[in-house]
């Protein structure tokens, strides 16, 4: 009979036949005659049939896999021959279709079919667990019976081997018609690659395909193609530096590469590109320079081999660095030794530097595809404001297609402050820097040596640069992308790409600083106004000498990561880091202190009384001035905002809030009285707020509160609780809930209004923990005559309010969180959450701590654990069976981590004490919780 050829040389117009792969395995001549045999001896038996694909397919991925775990691969060469593995099978597939199962002696038109590869196949280009995406061209709409049977036996066989198949069938009018209407189609026909069948009918499709996009500039495709890229970045954290990255889909990944790829493709000087990853033709194209390509070719390479270790370890098709994939992928990758902590960093260290590379090539191959195809892309730092071109005449400076460079790089040897100038007007004149600069710096970045770092004009521009630029975290970025800013400023050199193993951070510690820098200058120029009025009003008041120290340090604050006490390593760091720029010796003295007490803000707030006037002593001797406390307040406000999306919340600005006023009036020398007068001022403008003769009624109630209650809640939360102690007064117990959902807060508050009495916190704790509810924060008073009033905050798994959907859920909280007052924990138990692999994957070094506290019969136990559901409850029950009754409790979830503190009755100073203490806590934090009955 005569056979559909299954894979033909090209004709005159051909269809792209991929990058060159390894050789395979596979012995596609023994796979046919075995074929034919099962066909001949055993009637086409279906099974028999797809146990021999299975098995070539099997032996030929296990071959591959050895092959590239034992480092004889690299990862374009393992993405291209898993790719060539499936070429393979599905030509000896469809030789064996047409041939023995649906046979066409004499094709008509409608009988023609070619199958051709499409999205990361048609590139070939696979990782182990990707789709197979498969185009089945037939000549006629309706088709045939032909070309149905062959399709269904292709697809069914493809599904039966195990393989995730995406396919359509079209003609090539309709590929040429969808292409016109859909920029996915297009993209698809881009990737397009003939596999089997006709080739003639394929090749006609590329042809017209050709003619089609033959003359157009790609204004359209590339704008579309760019604004895909943003959102998608977008989604992904819009930045190269999120310390769990998509591998493929976030910025500095694969699919930015792939981008490159498709408007170079679509441009009619790069038709006849084959590799999307060879950086060959981008030379040839004269996209990239010889160095350049080798940069290229080399992130590209490590990307893929990480994605593929990645499918691999997952055994399934996943893109994000998870934490727990990264313990694995830092062994696979080289890092073998040293503890888990280092392997990662060192190989988050190493992904971070490649996907910067993907940054920059893709900013020099657009920059050059703009320049010869009079494509307007668009621009980067001067989006916003518009960009001015005075002042550039005579300065070494021209601007390109809008962008900055040099006039002459070089120049750059001769002049070397050249490279400092170009960020410094690059920043006050709000203008995006031209790849050609960036890569003008990258071949001189030796100029950037001990006497380039101590030349004094130089830092007076670097000085100039932080307190003029329009937008210095743009500009501080693009530094850091060109490694300028890493080799001028040392310290913050051993910081970048460094990542951060907690789920607490999202950005690698160079990122995290960087923005920092953002959230400061929005500070200065009103942008957080309404988000933080007092911290906005107080930056707006510094002079420039306190701006460039909040700058300094701002860059410098967590340059001691990774090196003992990380305030202590950072405050030293910071110090000679400044006294290389030559700043005054204020600046030096006062940027080394915000550096080496840049915790002890939030700290102060989140884990101590701040309505105790001795809390308040001690910090406020801390700071010394009010200069220190309104530089060391604005500086912690950036910092806990630059961890990460809602970290930031409105609890934590009001406690920061109440200690930077409680510790001024401090400073001022107003604090003999004030927390008792503070106090009776709030309870008397309380009552005076109360409608009609409420005040009088609740009088019992609000009588028997103590200051630490009037002083740890603002008006609008004590009128809140007026109008609950007005029905609550004629019972002994009460409780409350009330969801809190805006712009800074998602979660749930439960108030409890009882007596107090022995084992109280415990039992309160227990019936939260049962309700399946995470209490990220608690108040705790207990006033005059035993009234107790607390206060928790609670949410569920997600970080999200707690029971924001359930009604249920809120009756069955406030239900049981009465019984547990009154001593009813009946039947309640607490289910163990599902281990989370990420959270697994990060240690957790059990942590109890006693810190200083000069009180003869109150004592403050700190400790850091693993959070876990009903962890709270099994500390109150360990402190409760130590003896030790709570006064106040200071919750914090600090990621993967619980850091609670505890104010417990009784002096606890004594060795013996504290390790009887510190043995039953570490239990609880280390225990697996255990359903129990009360």
């Amino acid at each position: 009979m005569a056979r559909v050829p299954f894979i033909t040389k090209p004709s005159a117009e051909p269809m792209p036949t991929g990058p060159t792969a390894p050789e395979t395995s596979i012995d596609g001549h023994k796979l046919r005659v075995d074929l034919t045999a099962i066909a001949l001896d055993q009637s086409n038996d279906r099974n028999a049939v797809l146990e021999l694909f299975k098995s070539t397919l099997t032996i030929a991925l296990d071959g591959a896999r050895e092959r590239f775990e034992m480092g004889r691969l690299g990862g374009l060469e393992m993405a291209r021959l898993i790719s060539s593995i499936h070429d393979d099978i599905i030509t000896a597939l469809f030789d064996y279709t047409v041939t023995h199962i649906v046979r066409a002696p004499n094709p008509t038109s409608s009988e023609r079919i070619a199958l051709c590869a499409v999205g990361g196949y048609g590139r070939g280009e696979m990782a182990p667990h990707s789709d197979v995406d498969l185009l089945f061209l037939i000549a006629e709409k309706k088709g045939s019976a032909f070309t149905e049977s062959v399709t269904e036996f292709i697809l069914y066989m493809l599904w039966d081997l195990g393989l995730k198949v995406g396919h359509s069938t079209r003609t090539a009018d309709q590929c040429m018609k969808l292409a016109k209407e859909d920029q996915t189609i297009l993209t698809a026909l881009l990737d397009m690659r003939f596999v089997a069948g006709d080739d003639s009918l394929a090749d006609e499709l590329y042809a017209d395909f050709r003619r089609s996009i033959q003359g157009s500039r790609g204004r359209a495709y590339i704008a579309t193609k760019l604004e895909e890229r943003d959102k998608r970045h977008e989604r992904e954290g819009n930045s190269r530096y999120v310390i769990e990255p998509n591998i493929k889909e976030g910025k500095g990944g694969l699919r930015d590469l792939h981008v490159l790829y498709w408007i170079a493709l679509y441009l009619e000087n790069a038709k006849d590109i084959a590799d999307p990853q060879k950086a060959s033709d981008y030379v040839d194209m004269g996209l990239f320079d010889e160095r350049a390509a080798t940069r290229f070719e080399r992130a590209a390479d490590f990307l893929w081999r990480a994605r593929i270790h990645l499918h691999f370890s997952a055994g399934r098709a996943t893109e994000t660095l998870s934490f727990d994939r990264q313990t694995v992928l830092a062994r696979k990758l080289g890092h073998a030794s040293g503890a888990v902590e280092e392997a990662v960093e060192k190989f988050m260290r190493e992904y971070f530097t490649n996907a910067r590379e993907v940054g920059a090539l893709t900013r020099i191959a657009c920059a050059k595809l703009e320049e010869d195809n009079a494509i307007r892309l668009p621009l980067g730092l001067d989006h916003v404001l518009g960009q001015s071109r005075r002042g550039l005449k005579g300065s070494g400076f021209i601007l390109r297609n809008g962008r900055l460079d040099f006039e002459d790089e070089m120049q750059i040897r001769e002049d070397p402050k050249l490279i400092m100038q170009l960020f410094n007007i690059a920043g006050r004149k709000n203008l995006d820097i031209h790849p050609d600069a960036f890569q003008a710096i990258n071949f001189r970045r030796n100029l950037i040596d001990n006497e380039f770092r101590r030349d004094a004009d130089i830092s007076k521009i670097f000085q100039d640069l932080l307190l003029t630029a329009k937008a210095p975290y743009a500009t501080l970025k693009a530094m850091n992308e060109a490694g300028v800013l890493g080799r001028y400023l040392l310290e913050f050199g051993g910081i970048v790409a460094r990542t951060q193993f907690n789920m607490h951070h999202a950005y690698t510690v160079d990122e995290h600083s960087l923005r920092l820098v953002r959230y400061f200058h929005d500070l200065l120029t009103g942008e957080l106004d309404d988000d933080h009025p007092l911290n906005s009003s107080i930056a707006q008041g510094f002079t420039n000498d306190e701006r460039l120290t909040i700058y300094l340090t701002c860059l410098l604050h967590d340059t001691g990561k990774g090196k003992g006490d990380q305030c202590v390593e950072g405050a030293q760091l910071t110090r000679r880091a400044c006294r290389r720029l030559g700043v005054s010796q204020d600046i030096i003295d006062t940027a080394s202190w915000l550096v080496r007490r840049h915790l002890d803000m939030s700290d102060t707030a989140q884990r101590r009384d701040i309505s105790d006037p001795d809390t308040i002593a001690s910090f406020g001797k801390l700071m010394g001035s009010q200069a220190r406390l309104n530089l060391l307040s604005v500086l912690t406000v950036v910092d806990i905002r630059s961890v990460g999306p809602g970290i930031w919340n409105d609890w934590k600005g009001a406690l920061l809030r109440d200690l930077y006023q409680s510790t001024s009036r401090f400073l001022e020398g107003k604090d003999a009285l004030a927390p008792t007068a503070r106090a009776a001022a709030a309870r008397e403008q309380f009552v005076e707020f109360l409608p009609g003769t409420i005040g009088t009624r609740i009088a019992p109630i609000i009588d028997d509160l103590d200051n630490s209650y009037w002083l740890n809640f603002n008006m609008a939360d004590l009128l809140r609780h007026g109008r609950f102690f007005e029905k609550a007064v004629d019972a002994k117990t009460d409780t409350k809930v009330e969801i809190r959902r805006d712009r800074e807060n998602d979660v749930t508050e439960l108030w409890v209004l009882t007596r107090d009495r022995d084992r109280l916190f415990a039992d309160l704790t227990k019936a939260i923990a049962a309700c399946g509810a995470t209490i990220v924060g608690a108040r705790l008073h207990t006033g005059h005559n035993g009234r107790v009033m607390d206060v928790f905050y609670l949410q569920n798994a997600d970080g999200l309010a707690f029971g924001r959907q359930s009604d249920q859920a809120i009756k069955m909280i406030k239900r049981r969180a009465k019984a547990a007052a009154l001593g009813d924990i009946g039947g309640l138990s607490i289910s163990p959450a599902r281990a989370s692999r990420r959270a697994g994957a990060i240690p957790v070094k059990p942590i109890v701590r006693f810190p200083d506290f000069s009180s003869d019969d109150v004592s403050i136990i700190e400790v850091i654990g693993r959070d876990r559901p009903g962890l709270l409850y099994a500390l109150a029950k360990a402190l409760h069976g130590l003896g030790l009754s709570v006064l106040s409790a200071h919750i914090e979830v600090v990621g993967e981590k619980a850091v609670d503190a505890f104010y417990v009755q009784g002096n606890l100073d004594t060795p013996e004490i504290q390790k009887r203490v510190r043995k039953a806590l570490k239990q609880a934090l280390s225990g697996t919780p255990k359903k129990e009955a009360a």
